[in-house]
């Protein structure tokens, strides 16, 4: 039976897939796990002859990384910055990276055909943007505020000083009212002190108000009940038969972070090429596809043994093309 649309849609942005060409170091992200022509060659911008090829050619692109995030948001915004950073290295680099440094042309720029070469060598940026990315997700820095300006601060003062004097004015009338009505003669020391006390309890609730507003287990509490009233509710409806696409429990709420977040290299030495990644990102492998032939299988007397092996656990060297060990072909 076929999930519903819904499922995708909410597990869209989960995952992002890195892509790399073999020859050129291109870098190619995608939220799905195969490429589009049309969409992933837009990634590429032209810098020159030969540098966008016509269509994707699934051996020449192979996989990078997967990144696996807990929740959708996370991954979404990580996709945009890494685009964003990507087409930075590709568009507004320094001059000194296409300058040559060393010969009789030194102090000269590359030829167009070098320019290009250099420019499409994406692959180590691509890894040190990953991890600039977790960093400031780690580090919270898309929610940070700005510094307070110091004069709509006191702007903002004076004017809450002018509305509670008009406050006190209205209190103070109300006040007067209320004891000539029940016959008591107003006294202006009474009612003001009133107002003092009636003021220190006001700041205070204010205060405690504030602090509980801001405080960040009580926001992450109350978006976990609302989170379970949502299961509840969908729950419900699917009990009931009343929305088939909404027969799917909603994710539960993850704290903002790195925590969950998932790096699958198809080469772990590819993670030093950046100097610093978060301590909570998991680091791990990935499993062959089936467009490498990293592990070709190798037909001996006729059996067929996987992973290109014989008897003993003896690697065997296999060309992609031919099934031949290389020892043969070069003898």
């Amino acid at each position: 039976m076929a999930e519903p649309a819904g499922v995708h849609l909410a597990q869209h942005g989960t995952q992002i897939f890195v892509y790399n060409n073999i020859r050129t170091n291109q870098i190619i992200y995608s939220l799905t796990r195969s490429l589009n022509n049309h969409t992933s060659l837009k990634q590429l911008p032209f810098l020159g002859k030969k540098t966008v090829p016509s269509h994707l050619r699934k051996d020449l692109w192979q996989p990078l990384c997967l990144v696996s995030f807990p929740r959708p948001l996370q991954g979404l915004q990580a996709y945009r910055r890494l685009r964003e950073f990507r087409r930075l290295h590709e568009t507004s680099y320094p001059l000194s990276l296409i300058t040559q440094t060393e010969g009789p042309h030194k102090g000269q720029l590359h030829s167009t055909k070098k320019r290009g070469k250099i420019l499409m060598d994406q692959k180590a940026n691509s890894v040190a943007d990953l991890a600039a990315v977790l960093l400031r997700a780690e580090d919270k820095l898309e929610t940070e505020k700005p510094e307070p300006d110091p004069e709509r601060e006191e702007e903002r003062r004076i004017n809450k000083v002018k509305k509670r004097e008009e406050a006190k004015k209205v209190w103070m009338e109300k006040f007067k009212a209320r004891g000539k009505a029940m016959g008591i003669e107003f006294d202006a020391i009474k009612a003001e002190e009133y107002w003092r006390k009636r003021e220190v309890r006001r700041e205070a609730w204010l205060r405690e108000t504030e602090e509980r507003q801001n405080d960040p287990q009580l926001k992450i509490q109350k978006r976990i009940e609302a989170q379970e009233k949502n299961i509840k509710r969908v729950r419900g409806m699917q009990k009931a038969g009343q929305n088939s696409a909404m027969r799917w429990d909603p994710q539960p709420y993850v704290p903002p972070g790195v925590e969950g977040v998932k790096i699958s290299w198809a080469n772990l030495l590819d993670a030093d090429l950046a100097e610093q990644w978060p301590a909570a990102v998991e680091h791990d492998g990935l499993s062959k596809h089936r467009y490498t032939a990293a592990f070709p299988v190798l037909e001996e007397d006729g059996k067929i043994l996987e992973g290109g092996k014989k008897e003993g656990d003896v690697p065997v060297e296999l060309l992609v093309t031919g099934g031949k060990p290389v020892s043969e072909m070069r003898a």
